[in-house]
């Protein structure tokens, strides 16, 4: 089976995609990974420091490097603002998708965040090495009542998933949501399958 590496860098419209870099990590510690409100129910702690961030940086580096993780920082490309980050591990025939979205004014492009997010889905449910996408949500979060929206599909409920550090909970449920395609098969793209009046309440669901 070939070697899965997608995109080191990603150009989309307003938003560019790209790989942490040890400059971030300032961004990183007070955009998101050292915001609270952001971290509650992620299953690793809130950052207390820039080192932390930059510590975690150098873990998305050799992710990189293995071909085991695959991490972007979503940035505006004008002003180079951070506005969220996204991770795929590869595990073929499938990949996790996880996305952390800044809750920080000036820090919000949602609506072209949520373009460039469709067009990465697409683009991965496009290789022929890969035929599931998963994706975990804490039932509590903001994530999981737009993941349907997203085009993935609810698969169930998973008790005692994963540690809720920043809850205090050892171990906390998560709810499973997939994109799947049979080996071979092709997939309309998001934005064709989306009906007219889901994408309208995603986008509105997403407004900046």
């Amino acid at each position: 089976m070939d070697r899965f590496v997608p995109p080191h860098v990603i150009d989309i419209g307003e938003i560019r995609l790209r790989p942490f870099v040890d400059a971030d990590a300032d961004a990183l510690f007070h955009t998101l990974l050292g915001d609270a409100a952001v971290t509650e129910w992620l299953p690793l702690p809130t950052h207390r420091s820039v080192d932390e961030s930059r510590a975690f940086i150098r873990g998305c580096e050799d992710g990189w490097m293995r071909a085991t993780r695959f991490t972007w920082a979503l940035e505006d490309r004008t002003s180079r603002r951070l506005l969220a980050a996204i991770e795929l591990v590869p595990s073929l025939p499938r990949a996790e998708l996880g996305v952390i979205i800044s809750r920080r004014d000036g820090h919000r492009r949602r609506r072209a965040s949520l373009a460039t997010l469709l067009k990465l889905i697409d683009w991965l449910m496009a290789q022929p090495q890969l035929c599931r996408l998963n994706a975990y949500c804490a039932p509590q979060g903001l994530a999981a009542s737009t993941m349907t929206k997203l085009g993935f599909t609810l698969e169930g409920r998973l008790p005692h998933w994963e540690a809720r550090p920043n809850r205090g909970e050892q171990a906390g449920d998560a709810l499973l949501f997939a994109i799947t395609r049979a080996p071979g098969a092709c997939l309309t793209p998001l934005a064709d399958r989306l009906a007219r009046g889901q994408r309208v309440g995603l986008l509105q669901t997403f407004q900046a």
